[in-house]
């Protein structure tokens, strides 16, 4: 502790971050926090999230339509779906601009879907080409450290997408539950 009652955070590459400061800091974003009395916000993302959807829907709509036989109709909508969709990043990015992230506000879903991710695209490459199960492993193990690692920066780093980094954290948490699936099919499959 500093004498702002800052926390020295070692450095990335240092053992103490891996074994003392980063466990603890996962430990206190997992555990449960007392309950706040409620406060009244007037600040909403509500108009943003739907433009967000909606946008998403287009693009989408659009993209499938591009392909299918409704070139005409769909090239518009496509470009109207990623319009709203780089506004809304762009604008949400630009909002942050200028805020250092910290790990007071460390995305921990957006950590171990990372992670996962790392361990999935592991055992999809060995068990595909039919390794044995110590080579799926292994490179099973070596996937999810690089995740363990890419996930520390996107659990920082994310957090200058603003209110799109909050969302984002919320629907990674339901996709690490699919990885976990993916993961034990490619298991028993190897």
């Amino acid at each position: 502790m500093t004498s702002d009652n800052q926390v020295i955070i070692p450095s990335l590459l240092s053992l103490k971050f891996h074994t003392s400061f980063f466990p603890r800091l996962l430990w206190f974003k997992l555990s449960p926090k007392p309950e706040e009395k409620p406060r009244t916000s007037f600040n909403s993302n509500l108009e943003l999230m739907v433009v967000f959807f909606v946008s998403l829907l287009f693009l989408v709509t659009g993209t499938a339509m591009v392909l299918g036989k409704n070139f005409l109709l769909g090239s518009p909508l496509a470009i109207l779906g990623l319009a709203g969709t780089a506004y809304i990043l762009f604008s949400s990015w630009a909002a942050q601009r200028g805020t250092k992230p910290t790990y007071d506000n460390f995305l921990i879903w957006i950590f171990f879907f990372l992670a996962f991710l790392g361990l999935t695209v592991g055992l999809f490459f060995t068990s595909v080409n039919h390794y044995s199960h110590l080579i799926v492993l292994s490179v099973g193990v070596l996937g999810l450290l690089v995740g363990y690692f890419v996930g520390i920066f996107g659990g920082l780093y994310l957090q200058s997408l603003g209110w799109v980094s909050g969302l984002l954290n919320g629907l990674a948490g339901p996709a690490i539950i699919g990885l976990i699936i993916v993961d034990m099919l490619f298991l028993v499959a190897s």
